[in-house]
């Protein structure tokens, strides 16, 4: 089943980042320009916003895996890493950075409030796949529609952007996404309890860590059996590789049959029983 559901959302994804590219290539705006969150921001768009804040409570990070076209492009990067080096990149847990997030999330709104939009729209993930498909794509095939005129300035942020984007894309996956981008940062916030989420049942568990290297996210800790569904963009592919069925997407979490090994922070039940 989560073979067919990764499929779905890698083929939406992948539309979301063709559409959008198509028509800042043709001059149009699509729907997917008017669902991202800080071109929604702009213009005010009050909908938009409680539609993703619903969404992200609900059902996790789905805009950073289906309609976010920078992230769907750290995807195509990671997979073209693969292919090309003709073997699986084996990520592994990596801990979470919330000074580093918290830096790039407050310089965001301190320049936004300021009423500055260079530094969010270099920071934002559709800002700046737009500005990379504009000054590296069609300006150079002459199809750009842009009213700002071209510049030096605005050509080196696409070209530092791109070089950025893919070399911490091939080999850390999404690691720009739980880093740098204060989107991926907000959004982590209404993930982090969300109502449905990848959960990990410990019983059913056998450690073969499968899914600890496919995890572009670098979230699953084993032998743990955690999660940080704060930094999870839910993308499938942990439930798809798992050979016992012991990843799933789902609400509520997994009580162990063993409750003597239940795990309390870094410690077990039955180690604390043990120093008493």
């Amino acid at each position: 089943m989560y073979r067919t559901v990764r499929l779905i959302r890698i083929i939406i994804s992948l539309i979301a980042m063709t559409v959008p590219t198509w028509a800042l290539l043709a001059g149009y705006e699509s729907v997917f320009v008017r669902m991202q969150i800080l071109t929604a921001l702009f213009a005010g768009v009050a909908v938009c916003l409680v539609f993703w804040t619903i969404v992200t409570i609900i059902y996790g990070r789905i805009y950073c895996s289906t309609v976010c076209p920078l992230g769907t492009l750290m995807d195509c990067i990671s997979a073209s890493s693969r292919t090309i080096r003709r073997a699986k990149p084996a990520y592994s847990y990596t801990p979470p950075s919330p000074r580093t997030k918290l830096i790039f999330l407050v310089a965001a709104i301190i320049a936004f409030l300021s009423g500055s939009a260079f530094l969010p729209t270099v920071l934002d993930p559709y800002s700046a796949y737009a500005r990379m498909v504009e000054e590296l794509i069609a300006r150079p095939l002459g199809r750009a529609w842009s009213a700002v005129a071209f510049s030096i300035s605005a050509l080196s942020v696409a070209i530092i952007t791109a070089i950025g984007v893919i070399a911490a894309s091939w080999k850390h996956g999404r690691i720009i996404c739980n880093t740098v981008c204060p989107i991926g940062t907000i959004l982590g916030l209404g993930s982090k309890r969300s109502v449905f989420h990848i959960e990990i049942d410990p019983d059913r568990c056998i450690n073969c860590g499968e899914c600890e290297k496919v995890c572009k996210s670098q979230c699953i800790r084993l032998p743990q059996k955690t999660v940080d569904t704060s930094r999870c963009v839910v993308c499938f592919d942990c439930t798809s590789v798992c050979p016992n069925q012991a990843i799933n997407y789902k609400s509520g979490r997994y009580r162990l049959d063993m409750p003597m090994m239940q795990e309390i922070g870094n410690r077990s039940t039955a180690q604390t029983s043990a120093e008493k």
